[in-house]
């Protein structure tokens, strides 16, 4: 396979490594994901990878020396997973600008939601369960215990 090419590339103020294959800057996922993406929940980048159908290349073991040699995989690591440029700025701009990826659960909750509850059907006080006869269910409560504990102090057993 010959020597690798390598380099770095600042992306948002982060150093990323990458390594050239076949004419591509690739990129190690964990770096990507440490560095760059360090406050999303992996599992969010999960899901917008197979969103935007990212597509991984897994490392030989001459392509995981070069990443370790250039530090942007960890030393102790037994493999690596690599990502092109062109996926790495989709990733992060999709995980940077779209807040929820819209699920067909979702869609089908929100649609629902939308036919069964309707204005003139909704109650007119979210909290109106609470209430019994303009008090609160738990000031009577509060009352009552109030005076029987007065009662028996009042009459001592």
């Amino acid at each position: 396979m010959g020597d690798l090419k390598s380099g770095f590339e600042e992306v948002d103020g982060v150093r990323l490594g990458y390594l050239i294959i076949k004419g591509k800057q690739m990129f190690a996922l964990s770096q990507v994901f440490t560095d760059l993406l360090k406050n999303i929940p992996r599992t969010t980048v999960h899901k917008r990878m197979d969103h935007l159908k990212v597509k991984k290349h897994h490392c030989d073991l001459e392509e995981l020396r070069k990443l370790k040699a250039i530090n942007s995989i960890a030393f102790h690591a037994a493999k690596c997973t690599l990502i092109s440029r062109e996926d790495v700025e989709a990733l992060y701009t999709s995980c940077k600008t779209e807040r929820v990826l819209k699920t067909k659960r979702r869609k089908l909750s929100r649609a629902l939601s939308a036919t069964d509850l309707r204005p003139e059907l909704a109650p007119p006080d979210p909290f109106s369960g609470f209430w019994k006869e303009n008090k609160l269910w738990l000031v009577n409560t509060l009352a009552t215990a109030t005076q029987k504990s007065l009662g028996r102090l009042a009459n001592p057993p």
